[in-house]
Formats: C-alpha cells, sequence, structure tokens
C-alpha cells in the first residue's frame, strides 16, 4: 500500500525566508560599514575645515586652504589628525580615501606651519634644542641606522626588499641621522591584500626628532604613504622608494658598503 506523504507548505517555506533574512543581515552590515567609512571622512573634512578661515570644502580637500582662524590652536589640529587617522586607506593601493587623506593631512600640515608662525615658535630656541632631541631617540638593534655615511643593518634593509608586498607582515624601521636637523624615522611595513591580489609598502614618518628647514615638504616625506615597492639603483646610488602615493620615485638612503 502506497503511503501518500503530505507536504508542509510551511516547511518549504522557511528555508527560503531564512536565506532572506540572513542575505538582508549581510547587506544592512555592508552599508553600514559603509555608512560608517563615509562618516570618518565627512567629520575628518569637517575638523580640518573648521581649522580655516574660509573652510571651503573642495580647498581644503585638495590641501589647497587658505589662513587659519584665529581661534584655530594646536588642540583643534590634533583633533583633526585624529579624525583623518580614522579613515580607511587600507581596501587596496588606489583607495579613493587616499586622495581624500593625502589633501587634508597637505591642509592639516598647512595650518600647523601658519600656528607656529602666529605663536612664533619657528625661532632659534628650536634649533638649539635639535641635539636634545637627537639624544632622546635611541634605535634599537635591528633598526637600519644611516649616520656618518654608513649604513648599519643593510642585510635586513636588503632581506626586507626582497619580501615587501608579498603575503607577509615583515616590518622595518630606518633611521636617517641628519646632523644638526635631527633624525627622520621611517616604518616601513609589507601589505598584501589577498581579494586584490596585490601588494604595497605603508611608509610612516616620524619627523617628532627632526626640525626641518623652510620649504623642505617635498625633501622628505611628511605625511604616511603608501608605495609600490623598493629597488636599488646601482646607477643613481640610492635605494628607491617607488610608485609612492605623493613621489614616483623617492630616494629612501644611499647604498653604502657595497663592493
Amino acid at each position: 500500500m502506497n503511503r501518500v506523504v503530505k507536504l508542509n507548505k510551511n516547511s518549504a517555506v522557511r528555508p527560503k525566508k531564512k536565506v532572506y533574512v540572513i542575505s538582508l543581515l549581510v547587506i544592512l552590515l555592508m552599508l553600514q560599514g559603509c555608512n560608517i567609512g563615509k562618516n570618518n571622512v565627512d567629520i575628518a573634512v569637517k575638523k580640518v575645515s573648521d581649522l580655516f578661515e574660509d573652510g571651503e570644502v573642495e580647498k581644503v580637500k585638495e590641501g589647497e586652504p587658505d589662513k587659519i582662524k584665529d581661534s584655530t590652536n594646536q588642540k583643534h589640529i590634533d583633533a583633526a589628525i585624529e579624525a583623518i587617522d580614522k579613515i580607511d586607506t587600507n581596501n587596496g593601493k588606489h583607495s579613493e580615501n587616499l586622495a581624500i587623506v593625502f589633501g587634508l593631512q597637505s591642509a592639516v600640515l598647512i595650518a600647523q606651519v601658519q600656528l607656529k608662525e602666529r605663536e612664533g615658535t619657528e625661532d632659534s630656541s628650536n634649533y638649539d634644542s635639535r641635539d636634545e632631541q637627537k639624544e632622546q631617540f635611541q634605535p634599537d638593534e635591528n633598526d637600519i641606522v644611516l649616520k656618518n655615511n654608513k649604513l648599519k643593518n643593510k642585510d635586513i634593509l636588503e632581506e626586507f626588499i626582497n619580501v615587501a608586498g608579498e603575503n607577509n607582515d615583515s616590518e622595518i624601521r630606518i633611521v636617517k641621522d641628519e646632523e644638526e636637523k635631527g633624525v627622520i624615522i621611517y616604518d616601513l611595513k609589507s601589505v598584501y591584500d589577498k581579494n586584490v591580489d596585490q601588494g604595497w609598502i605603508d611608509v610612516i614618518p616620524n619627523l617628532e626628532y627632526y626640525i626641518a628647514e623652510k620649504d623642505e615638504a617635498q625633501i622628505v616625506f611628511n605625511i604616511r604613504q603608501q608605495c609600490g615597492y623598493i629597488s636599488k639603483d646601482q646607477q643613481l646610488g640610492y635605494y628607491i622608494l617607488n610608485e609612492c602615493y605623493t613621489h614616483f620615485e623617492y630616494p629612501l638612503l644611499p647604498i653604502i658598503n657595497d663592493n
């Protein structure tokens, strides 16, 4: 005797409903992530714009603002920098946000220079403190140090060059002793995005121990960068950072101690 099996219509519908609900939640989470990212950009743009008298958003985003407000102080600039740091630029080498971050960082740099000029902090007293600044920073044992035309830990640098941008978490620190101007520090980190099968190098400058000359903005990296790779150019005599956001080629260190 054949049994007749009755299908429960509700049971057939439930799995589909469950799939729809999960899909909807995923979409909502993605939209929420996009909104958070957009909000971080909007907040940073506003904080940087508020530093300047005209506050023109487009000028600020392009790194070409005008005069800072009389009320702008270091606390406001620090808050703007903190807001910029919250913008996500790690979703690919040519992230849309990277252009915005570069413009905002350039605008903040202009604000910082104007504030120093207004407060008269760029005077000889800063230069008198250079030796004290240099003494405050002590390189670690594995740091790559350029000092007195000698390059320490060159083997660590070249090992990093060979693997940078591949699927690894390699990182190094470069310390350049610029004599009376102080010390420039660059933290370099290998980054790889498996989703787009692309790697690059994050370059994070630290100029806390360095006093730049006027109009030196393009001589040293003064903002965070993403560079494609490092090459060793024997003809130029330099290790070169290539395909960086603000420089197509940037001479990082001289080639020293080669036969």
